[in-house]
């Protein structure tokens, strides 16, 4: 007797932890949004070429100082010259060698550091320059005066090339949001979908159920056929809402298939699809003070590249005057490695200071290039407060459809409240004989279309929430 309470006992525990498994592991492979959104980030390759995309436009707002880079150049020239006439030989052959590095700063100051040495040998030349080496190390700056003037053009081409960079930074974020804002909605219209199959499911039930009831009436002569007949229609109505609702299920159940780019022998992940937890994205903007669309920063970022254009425009077509200064160490030897080895020494130095002036003379085609680069710099900044206009619109009447859509939430829940209420109530009555099956049939549909209604508008507030992904927090933007 023992033994038996044992095995049951056993049975029973076994019995409980198989339920309890199995619950762990449906909760387990129930995704939440964030998770859902999390495996469609590293499994669809439209999101991950956005965040390549991304990527590469972060690095190219690092490559706008390209031109501050510094340039090392070297060179080696092996040389026979037999050429007539000559006062160096018959024949002379030379080996140089060279290697300098160049450096452009803010300033508009170039640095220039340069070494170079050459092996000489003149066949029948006099003596002293049959055979001999040179050698040499030197320093340039140049600094630019008027255009360019102290690096202006530099910088302001710098940051022209930040704004592109930024433009299509955010132009990427833009289409990267797109994309998961169509992915965050599949997740909710398959929510949807699947809370209302269950409901026509049930809903279907009810009406075979009610259909049975009201036939065994009219078969023992308590209800008419046109109790019958509403009772009929009723379940075929609720039967064609049923495959609706089915093969909606089935569309977006293929769609988020696809988000997550499941092969066709992998099983659907379940969803925890909860429609009634807000999504943080809109509650934390609405928090900020300096919301606006990522249109309009885009455009207003094309606004300033374009008037950067223009002032660089403006820079280039400048006079073009410069200073440059030079100090070079000079060395010479019968022997190369003596030569090199007194590089630096500065008992035969040489120098030099210059001005060099360029100046692109006033005409038509100079003239029509700075306007046509000022005229697009206006236009360009029209359409950008023309976009922040637009901007500060779209973003109040998205604040003000949450509010609406969170009132018709709570509206709706009290009103699916009723109705369902109702239509038990009209039930119970119809059980006891006192009521007709139309006011049952009545009460039924309208609880229905209570329950997808409030479903619906749970979903769309839903939507409207990830709907801010479109816009962003300038504060520090600017």
């Amino acid at each position: 007797m023992r033994t038996a309470n044992v095995k049951q006992q056993c049975k029973f525990l076994a019995i409980v932890m198989t339920a309890t498994l199995a619950l762990f592991i449906q909760n387990a492979q129930a995704l939440s949004i964030d998770e859902y959104i999390g495996l469609a980030k590293e499994k669809n390759p439209l999101l991950k070429s956005y965040q390549y995309s991304l990527e590469a436009a972060d690095a190219r707002v690092k490559a706008a100082e390209i031109d501050l880079a510094p340039v090392l150049t070297s060179s080696y020239v092996k040389s026979n010259d037999k050429s007539r006439p000559s006062q160096l030989g018959t024949s002379r052959e030379a080996e140089m060698y060279s290697l300098g590095i160049a450096k452009k700063f803010f300033t508009g100051t170039l640095v220039k550091l340069d070494a170079s040495s050459g092996e000489f040998n003149n066949t029948s030349a006099p003596p002293g320059f049959d055979q001999y080496s040179t050698g040499t190390l030197g320093i340039t700056i140049q600094q630019s005066l008027w255009k360019d003037s102290f690096g202006y053009g530099t910088r302001t081409k710098i940051s022209r090339l930040e704004k592109l960079a930024e433009v299509e930074k955010l132009g990427s974020e833009l289409q990267s949001r797109l994309a998961l804002y169509d992915v965050e909605s599949n997740y909710w219209d398959y929510a949807l979908a699947q809370e209302d199959y269950r409901l026509k499911k049930e809903n279907l039930e009810r009406s075979q159920k009610i259909e049975k009831w009201t036939s065994n009436r009219v078969g023992n002569g308590i209800s008419d056929r046109a109790d019958l007949m509403n009772a009929k229609a009723l379940m075929a109505l609720r039967e064609a809402q049923f495959i609706a609702a089915e093969e909606e299920l089935k569309t977006q159940e293929a769609r988020l298939r696809d988000n997550l780019q499941l092969a066709e022998n992998d099983p659907t992940p379940k969803i925890n699809g909860d429609l009634g937890t807000a999504r943080p994205y809109l509650i934390n903007l609405i928090k900020m003070k300096n919301v606006e669309k990522i249109e309009s920063r885009i455009a207003s970022l094309e606004a300033e590249a374009r008037a950067l254009v223009a002032d660089e425009t403006v820079d280039g077509l400048r006079p073009d005057l410069s200073v440059f200064g030079n100090y070079t160490t000079t060395s010479y030897d019968r022997d190369h490695q003596q030569a090199v080895s007194d590089i630096a020494k500065d008992d035969y130095p040489k120098n030099a200071i210059g001005v060099n002036f360029t100046w692109i003379l006033d005409t038509s085609a100079k003239s029509a290039t700075r306007d046509s680069a000022k005229k697009d710099a206006l236009a360009s900044q029209f359409r950008a407060d023309k976009k922040r206009s637009e901007g500060k619109t779209s973003w109040a009447e998205l604040v003000r459809k949450y509010d609406v859509l969170k009132s018709s939430v709570n509206t709706l829940e009290k009103v699916a409240s009723y109705q369902r209420e109702r239509a038990k109530a009209e039930q119970d009555k119809l059980s006891k004989g006192r009521t007709v099956t139309a006011n049952v049939v009545l009460a039924e549909t309208d609880a229905a279309e209570a329950e997808i209604n409030l479903l619906r508008t749970k979903s769309s507030l839903r939507k409207l929430e990830a709907s801010s992904l479109f816009f962003i927090d300038t504060q520090g933007a600017e």
